[in-house]
C-alpha cells in the first residue's frame, strides 16, 4: 500500500487543519461564507488506514443497516467508526450520516448496491487512489460472485451475536451475478415465497451490509500487510462480448458487469426453429436425460409470444437464464443447454428444473446432470 504520509505527519497535520476540517464538514461541505473566518486548508486525501477487526466491521454494517439509516450508511459508518476509535481525527470529524441517499441503490432506485456504496467511499478516503482502485474493484467483483447472506452471518443471527438481533432464522443464500441492488434483491425475491416488505428480506439486506463491511476492512488489512490476493475472476463471457462491443472493435459499451443477465448468453446456448406450427403450449422432457455435459430442451408456443426459459437447483435459485423474456414465432423450438451457470461456471452434479413462461403459460420439468 502506497505510504502517501508518516503517522508522525499524519498527527501534525490533523491538528494544524483540525479547525479547517470542522468549518469544512459541517453539513459536509456546506460553508457559509456569512461572518465566517478565512478558510483553512482541510486535510488532502488519503487520510491513511491502520488495521481493523473483520467481525466487528461485519456486525456494525448490520447494526448500522438496521439503524434505520440503510445499507449504504451501515456499510460506511462501520468502517469509518473503527478508524474513528483506532486513529482519531480527522475521521472523528466526519459525518457518517450523509452516506444514508445510498440506501436502497440510491433513494430506492435500485442502482448499485449501498452497501458497495458505503465502502467503496470509505476505501477512497483511506487510500491512495490506485489502490483504491484495485481494491474497489476487487469488492465490487466479489459481490456479484459471492453467496449473500454469508455463513458467517446466518451462524452470527442463529447464535444471537449481532449487536440487533431481531430476526435469528437462517436466511438462503443467493448469488446474483451483479453490483445492481435491483438484481441483488429480485434474484433472492425470485426464491419461493419471499417478498420485499418483509422483515426477512430487511435483515438478509442487514446482514449483506456487514458482509460488504467486513470484507472491505479484509483486503485492507491484507494490502496493508502486502498480502493481498484478488479472487475475482471476471466471467469468460464479458471478454467475449468485448471482442465486439469493446474499444478495439465497436467501441459501444462501457461496463464490466456480466452482460448475459440483460442481453443473454449468446456463448453457451443456441436456439433453434424446429417448425412454424403448434396447436398448443408445449414445454417437452429434455433430450438426453440424465446428461453430460448438455442437453435440448424443446418447446412450443401457438402464437408469437415473450419467451422466459431458466433452469433452477433443488432449492429454487436460478442457475440459468436460457432464453430471457425474447419474442418468439408460433411453431416448436429447441435450446441447447451445456451445463454452465450464468458466469459460464460449470454446474455441479444433481437435479435441476427448467421453468418454461410464454404468455400466460408456465410449466416446469426435472432434469438429471451426472458426471
Amino acid at each position: 500500500m502506497e505510504k502517501v504520509i508518516t503517522r508522525k505527519q499524519f498527527l501534525h497535520n490533523t491538528a494544524k487543519y483540525a479547525a479547517g476540517i470542522s468549518a469544512g464538514v459541517a453539513g459536509f461541505g456546506l460553508i457559509s461564507r456569512t461572518n465566517a473566518s478565512p478558510l483553512v486548508e482541510p486535510v488532502p486525501l488519503p487520510w491513511g488506514y491502520e488495521e481493523l477487526d473483520v467481525e466487528e466491521a461485519r456486525k456494525l454494517g448490520h447494526q448500522g443497516y438496521w439503524s434505520g439509516l440503510g445499507c449504504s450508511y451501515g456499510a460506511f459508518h462501520a468502517i469509518i467508526k473503527l478508524l474513528k476509535d483506532k486513529v482519531g481525527e480527522p475521521y472523528t470529524l466526519l459525518p457518517t450520516e450523509f452516506l444514508e441517499w445510498g440506501r436502497g441503490g440510491g433513494w430506492g432506485w435500485g442502482t448499485l448496491c449501498g452497501a458497495l456504496t458505503g465502502a467503496l467511499t470509505a476505501m477512497n478516503i483511506c487510500l491512495a487512489k490506485a489502490t483504491a482502485s484495485k481494491l474497489g474493484n476487487e469488492l465490487t467483483g466479489w459481490y456479484t460472485q459471492t453467496e449473500f447472506p454469508s455463513d458467517i452471518s446466518n451462524q452470527y443471527a442463529e447464535d444471537e451475536e449481532f449487536y440487533d438481533n431481531r430476526y435469528t432464522d437462517t436466511i438462503l443464500q443467493t448469488v446474483c451475478g451483479s453490483p445492481l441492488c435491483h438484481i441483488s434483491v429480485s434474484t433472492w425475491l425470485s426464491l419461493p415465497y419471499k417478498k420485499l416488505n418483509t422483515v426477512e428480506r430487511s435483515e438478509r439486506c442487514a446482514r449483506l451490509t456487514g458482509d460488504v463491511a467486513a470484507y472491505a476492512v479484509q483486503i485492507m488489512n491484507d494490502e496493508l500487510n502486502e498480502a493481498f490476493t484478488p479472487i475475482y475472476t471476471p466471467p469468460e463471457t464479458v471478454g467475449y462480448c468485448m471482442t465486439c462491443h469493446g474499444s478495439e472493435a465497436m467501441d459501444d459499451t462501457i461496463g464490466k458487469m456480466e452482460c448475459t443477465q440483460c442481453h443473454g448468453d449468446h456463448t453457451a446456448v443456441s436456439v433453434g426453429k424446429e417448425n412454424g406450427f403448434a396447436p398448443t403450449y408445449k414445454l417437452n422432457q429434455n433430450f438426453p436425460n440424465p446428461f453430460n455435459p448438455k442437453t435440448t430442451i424443446q418447446f412450443s408456443i401457438p402464437q408469437t409470444a415473450a419467451v422466459y426459459l431458466a433452469v433452477y437447483d433443488i432449492h429454487g435459485r436460478l442457475v440459468k437464464n436460457l432464453v430471457d423474456l425474447k419474442d418468439y414465432d408460433v411453431g416448436s423450438h429447441t435450446v441447447v443447454w451445456d451445463g454452465t451457470n450464468n458466469y459460464g461456471q460449470k454446474v455441479s452434479s444433481g437435479t435441476y428444473f427448467y421453468r418454461l413462461q410464454a404468455g400466460e403459460f408456465t410449466e416446469s420439468k426435472r432434469m438429471l446432470l451426472v458426471k
